[in-house]
């Protein structure tokens, strides 16, 4: 019983200890959270066309290398 009570103590320190912290975090503003989305697509796109462009050229090689 003692080590249920000394358990379930430390889950609510834990809990209260990460409230307070949650507390200090620096929360981005709606504003930067859409620049930072815009940028992060625009960086997927662009990444995902170049393996595109590259996995295009790979494959006339390998077409060309086979025949």
């Amino acid at each position: 019983m003692k080590s249920v009570i000394e358990a379930v103590r430390r889950a609510l320190t834990y809990v209260r200890e990460s409230k307070d912290e949650l507390k200090k975090v620096t929360w981005p503003t709606r504003d930067e959270v859409t620049s930072f989305t815009i940028v992060v697509i625009v960086a997927v796109l662009v990444i995902s066309f170049f393996l595109w462009f590259i996995d295009l050229g790979l494959m006339q090689i390998t077409q060309k290398l086979v025949k």
